[in-house]
């Protein structure tokens, strides 16, 4: 907000310079932004916060000064020259919604000459950014930026009977404002009408029926506390903001009402613009009881940590506007100023205290004790453990959109019948793209895998720790009848996609591309990492991935995720070069699969013996079944059983495959015989060709 030096200093007489006036503001809570001109011409450029309305006008700022300069403060003259007729002979008011308005004032200003406002005040309105337009419209706009009141000037003649009404707009009723524009209005809109129609939107602009031109000769004035919702509301509906919808929707007291129509009638009637009719009409359905607060002066100090006397806590306050009274032996009741709608209980007395006392006051001291502890709950703790280990598997984080389209679900060929199809839509999408909360993370990495495919980077490796949404069925809506199940479902799922090489080649060493294997070993390295060791992986079948090279992820029997090969119809529907991967986790189940505590083991202390065995097997046969067996069979002995070869040729018969595995051996309490270990060794084969039908190719 725009507030001249000449103009601020017109109601602190004795200011300091314009740099320490901004200084002293800024470190009290307004903050002044920026500082234009100098000496008497000097310009601020204040930020006001939302909750401060009582400082968005010049003598809000005016009254911040006194206090903090502890200087006089003098309030601008509201004595009125009344002349002619009384206003009620001229105009009637009826607020019909007291809900919407606390407050209407008006007066009416007759043998009205419409002229140029005076050079001084024209200067004032220009250097706070509002174009003079003439003697009437710039007396509004100069009590508004004074007073922080808006008013409205209708010219009275083309409003019938003088007759107003505050009342919600009615269905199908629209109004052409000032600006030309014709409004649609809706019936949660509050307008000020004649007999039949709105003539204004209350709030924001007048309409351009009642406009003061040359020819107006009688000027009805509004001064109106409007609620600050239903001005809100009704500018972003209309997509209008004006300097009167900003006071209006921070929020405007109504005593102030009266104040900046009487602040008006004077200007207009000392500046000759006419006549001012005797009295003010003045509806006020939505007075409410003044605002008492108990204050306690221990308490202040308690808060503050320092001592701030008795005495000084009440010069503050009483600098500030606020009345103490009813003193006892520890407390005193302390009197809210109307224009401080933003004091309500004790500890925000302590801040008013606090700020014009001088937070530069207050020294800097180390708090006592030790720091408290600072706990992550399960869930965030569970989300940054697994991001830390997918970075440190080379993947990089993505933060996407859970919106998503039917079409995006439709490329990932999920069928109506898919959990991911039970879909949750958004009743005001933004856009046709995003109609719907996702069903699944795929839809939004394989989003980003197509948006860097675009881009030529073909090189991608990303994870996703995101919520997924599914709409409830029907048979949980029976179960649970209560508020909460009519929300959908929400589940925190981690998703994986790989796509070309996961690191940079360098000269000596030829990175090949991503394949199944390598998402298969990030899942195995999150799943270790998070302490979870009894995992294994399945055949699966999913829409979205290859029908041959897709495998769901098991912990403790229960299947808690999905990965593989992207479908070839997918990947030619999203434009991509390179073969990509995809996974999705279940994070929950994955929460409740962690062990509280991880486990450490000592190093080991005797030497371990690896012997190789190959062995032949039939295609379907999976090497989790031939691995259970190894484990089963060597119990206690087994350390480590490595998968490091897969041959499948002439050597072997049809339908077989060879699949040769490094088993090591070792005990923690003594070193192995060969003796132990060929035993052991034994076993191990006679399970896999009794229970599995291998047939032992090699053994070493």
């Amino acid at each position: 907000m725009l507030v001249p030096y000449r103009w601020l200093s017109q109601y602190v007489p004795g200011l300091p310079p314009p740099g320490d006036v901004a200084d002293a503001l800024t470190l009290s809570g307004t903050a002044c932004e920026s500082l234009t001109g100098e000496g008497e011409d000097a310009v601020f450029d204040f930020e006001i916060t939302h909750d401060r309305a009582d400082c968005v006008n010049i003598f809000g700022i005016a009254r911040e000064a006194a206090a903090v300069f502890g200087l006089e403060l003098k309030h601008p003259d509201l004595c009125v020259n009344e002349e002619g007729p009384a206003v009620d002979e001229l105009v009637t008011v009826k607020v019909i919604s007291p809900d919407l308005c606390r407050r209407y004032v008006a007066r009416v200003v007759t043998e009205v000459t419409i002229g140029p406002s005076p050079e001084w005040m024209q200067k004032r309105l220009i250097a706070c950014g509002i174009r003079p337009v003439n003697n009437v419209v710039d007396i509004t706009n100069y009590v508004m930026l004074e007073l922080g009141q808006p008013l409205h000037a209708f010219d009275l003649d083309r409003v019938p009977d003088g007759a107003i009404a505050v009342r919600r707009a009615r269905n199908g009723e629209s109004l052409i404002t000032i600006d030309g524009e014709l409004r649609e209005l809706s019936e949660d809109m509050l307008v000020i009408a004649n007999k039949t129609s709105p003539v204004a939107i209350a709030g924001i602009m007048g309409g351009a029926d009642t406009e003061v031109e040359e020819s107006t000769t009688q000027v009805l004035l509004e001064a109106a506390a409007f609620d600050s919702v239903s001005v809100w509301r009704a500018q972003r509906a209309l997509k209008m903001r004006t300097e009167a919808s900003i006071r209006f929707s921070r929020g405007v007291w109504p005593e102030n009402a009266r104040l900046g129509v009487d602040r008006a009638a004077m200007l207009m009637a000392n500046l000759k613009v006419g006549k001012v009719a005797v009295g003010r009409i003045d509806e006020y359905p939505g007075l409410e009881a003044p605002v008492h607060i108990r204050l306690r002066p221990a308490r202040v100090n308690r808060l503050l940590g320092i001592t701030i006397p008795q005495d000084e806590m009440e010069l503050i306050l009483m600098r500030l506007g606020f009345i103490l009274d009813e003193w006892n032996q520890d407390s005193c009741r302390v009197l809210v100023p109307n224009h401080r709608m933003d004091v309500v209980q004790e500890e925000d007395l302590v801040e008013e205290i606090a700020r014009i006392y001088g937070y530069d006051k207050i020294p800097t001291t180390i708090p006592k004790g030790a720091p408290p502890e600072i706990r992550l709950n399960p869930e965030r703790r569970f989300a940054s453990k697994a991001g830390e280990i997918l970075r440190g598997s080379g993947l990089t984080e993505v933060d996407t959109m859970t919106f998503t389209s039917e079409a995006a679900c439709c490329e990932l060929r999920l069928s109506e019948e898919d959990i991911e199809r039970r879909k949750v839509k958004i009743s005001n999408p933004i856009s046709s793209e995003h109609t719907m909360l996702r069903t699944t993370l795929l839809v939004s990495l394989v989003d980003v895998l197509r948006r860097n495919a675009s881009r030529q980077r073909d090189d991608v490796a990303i994870y996703e720790i995101g919520k997924v949404f599914h709409r409830r069925d029907a048979e949980e809506d029976n179960k649970e009848q209560d508020r909460e199940s009519a929300l959908p479902c929400e589940r925190k799922m981690i998703g994986l996609a790989i796509m070309g090489k996961l690191t940079e080649p360098t000269w000596g060493n030829q990175i090949e591309d991503a394949d199944f294997f390598h998402m298969k070993g990030i899942i195995e390295t999150l799943l270790e990492g998070l302490g979870i060791s009894r995992y294994s992986f399945r055949k699966a079948t999913h829409p979205t991935l290859h029908p041959g090279r897709t495998a769901k992820v098991v912990v403790d029997g229960e299947a808690v995720g999905y990965f593989g090969e992207i479908h070839p119809e997918v990947s030619g529907a999203l434009g991509l070069k390179k073969t990509a991967y995809l996974a999705e986790l279940d994070g929950e189940k994955l929460l409740h699969s962690m062990p509280e505590d991880i486990g450490v083991r000592q190093l080991p202390r005797f030497p371990a013996v690896t012997r190789d065995i190959a062995v032949v097997v039939q295609r379907d046969v999976e090497s989790k079944r031939v691995e259970d067996r190894i484990w089963e069979a060597g119990a206690g002995l087994v350390e480590s059983v490595n998968l490091f070869d897969v041959y499948v040729g002439p050597q072997v018969p049809p339908e077989h495959k060879s699949l040769a595995y490094s088993i090591t051996y070792r005990s923690l309490d003594r070193t192995l015989t060969d003796e132990e270990v060929g035993e052991v060794h034994g076993k191990i084969v006679e399970s896999l060709t009794s229970e599995v039908g291998a047939i032992i190719r090699s053994q070493d």
